[in-house]
């Protein structure tokens, strides 16, 4: 489910223009980095994608997006259950 929504995050993303880089657990990418992060007329989203609004934090993924909200005006949780509120509140705010 958590899979399958992230890729369909990614080419909705895609869809509206923006450079979308899809984060994984590789050498190089941070512990607790969101899964996305997408990019369009110089604004930075970050997206952390979810199962279930319940699921579970993997560790540091709480303090990393909140530290990310301290420095970022677009940082998400998006889980099938909110994408569609979210997807509003990006159509508004960029597209």
């Amino acid at each position: 489910m958590e899979k399958q929504l992230q890729s369909q995050i990614i080419k909705w993303l895609k869809a509206k223009g923006c450079y979308v880089i899809k984060h994984g657990a590789v050498a190089g990418v941070p512990s607790g980095c969101p899964d996305i992060s997408a990019y369009y007329d110089g604004a930075v989203i970050f997206i952390e994608v979810k199962a279930s609004l319940k699921a579970k934090y993997q560790p540091l993924q709480k303090e990393t997006l909140a530290k990310l909200k301290d420095w970022f005006e677009f940082v998400y949780v998006v889980a099938p259950e909110n994408w569609p509120e979210i997807q509003v509140e990006l159509e508004h705010q960029f597209f």
